[in-house]
């Protein structure tokens, strides 16, 4: 059409591809990607097949441990420019009782406006729109500058070791100047960081007996409860938070927590632990000579690590018969507020949802956090968690649409923008 830009032609495929990707969503709901076992080769085969034949795209397998197949996909456009990244996992959590489902698990059932079957939320929505997007930036690859790459890997559930993080090292392509994550979230919420996480274990020894006779032991479970407590003190942390990070979440609730629950500005801004479990004795007759406990703990922006191990390691290692260790750390992190890509992505998200859109923080984890440690600017905007881990797991079509024009408009945006 005279005098249409390239950026009006591509918003009008969007809209003409939203079947598309509606039936692309089911299709990747229906192949089987369960963690465990992780294994991802069918659908990472079933990616490539829509990729494969594309002009200009140049498409492998990144195996780092079998079966977990990550697949990486990159475009060139007219010329040099910025390279953006688009993130997300193709391994799903368990289906768990099956006989629990209102719907068969990998059904990709599309009724009522829904899209059902195990990862259709987490994060099998945001893959579909994260690889449409990537087709349409094939299509108007003389309309941008740069380098679109896909990044799909097969370890996330599990904690990302052969997934992202081994892209990241590995793989040079895999690292941009800018990312999207589809992850679960909501099409009303730009997610421009996370908490950071803290897991440890506390073990505590004792000597055993029979429990008749406490004057003759020592019991372990009530040595680790005592010492569980300056732990679980740390909620009453003050946490200052830089100024930025404080106005987002702020700002963000009247959107964010009617979506995420009433609390969820709070938690966001303070430490929170999570007793997860504890395990210690025999029966109910005997002094339990070990127990031990695992402990999730979540670290608002401006509180590190370190600061934190310390706190433990003061209040734990003078105690006799107690020993601890971490499991698994990582900083809070997140993007600016104001950077490009987040202003990009909100603005095309109020286009395309017609509404108000928040830019805030996650409670929880992505991989978005390897790619902000490695210095990259991300976003995670998906579609909303419904039933996501348990029976009848949904994306709403609405949902999807929104994420895939988002995707798309936000990639053609960013990368069409001279640096």
């Amino acid at each position: 059409m005279s005098g249409t830009s390239d950026r009006e032609r591509l918003a009008a495929r969007v809209d003409e591809l939203q079947d598309k990707v509606v039936a692309f969503c089911s299709a990747l709901v229906k192949t089987d990607s369960q963690n465990p076992p992780g294994d991802t080769t069918a659908l990472a085969a079933m990616i490539e097949d829509r990729l494969r034949d594309v002009p200009g795209v140049q498409l492998r397998r990144v195996v780092a441990k079998e079966p977990a197949v990550n697949l990486v996909a990159k475009l060139s456009g007219k010329g040099p420019g910025r390279r953006l990244v688009f993130n997300g996992h193709l391994d799903t959590f368990p289906i768990g009782d099956a006989t629990a489902w209102s719907k068969p698990p990998l059904g990709g059932t599309i009724e009522n406006g829904r899209i059902y079957g195990r990862g259709a939320s987490d994060m099998k929505a945001g893959i579909a729109a994260s690889v449409m997007a990537f087709l349409l930036l094939a299509e108007f690859r003389e309309s941008w500058s740069g380098e679109a790459v896909l990044a799909l890997v097969g370890d996330e559930e599990t904690g990302g070791v052969w997934g992202t993080q081994y892209l990241l090292a590995n793989v040079e392509e895999a690292v941009g100047d800018a990312m999207i994550n589809g992850d679960a979230g909501s099409p009303l919420v730009a997610r421009i960081g996370e908490k950071g996480n803290l897991w440890v274990k506390v073990t505590a020894t004792g000597v055993p007996n029979h429990g008749a006779h406490v004057h003759l032991g020592r019991n372990a479970i009530e040595t680790l409860l005592g010492a569980l407590e300056p732990i679980l003190a740390l909620r009453d942390t003050p946490c200052p938070l830089p100024d930025a990070i404080a106005e987002t979440i702020r700002t963000a609730k009247p959107i964010s927590e009617p979506l995420s629950g009433t609390g969820e500005s709070d938690t966001l801004q303070r430490i929170t632990v999570n007793l997860g479990q504890i395990d210690g004795g025999l029966n109910i007759n005997t002094i339990p000579d070990t127990a031990s406990a695992l402990l999730d703990i979540r670290l608002p922006p401006g509180v590190a690590i370190a600061e934190v191990q310390a706190r433990i390691a003061a209040a734990l290692d003078p105690l006799p018969d107690i020993s601890w260790e971490v499991l698994s750390a990582c900083e809070p992190n997140w993007t600016n507020p104001d950077h490009e890509l987040v202003r990009l992505i909100r603005d095309n998200a109020r286009a395309a949802t017609g509404e108000e859109v928040a830019v805030n923080l996650r409670p929880g984890f992505s991989d978005a956090r390897f790619y902000r440690q490695s210095g990259v600017p991300s976003v995670v905007y998906g579609v909303a968690a419904n039933n996501m881990g348990g029976a009848d797991e949904y994306a709403t079509i609405d949902d999807l649409r929104a994420v895939f024009a988002v995707h798309a408009l936000a990639a053609f945006d960013y990368l069409s923008t001279v640096s």
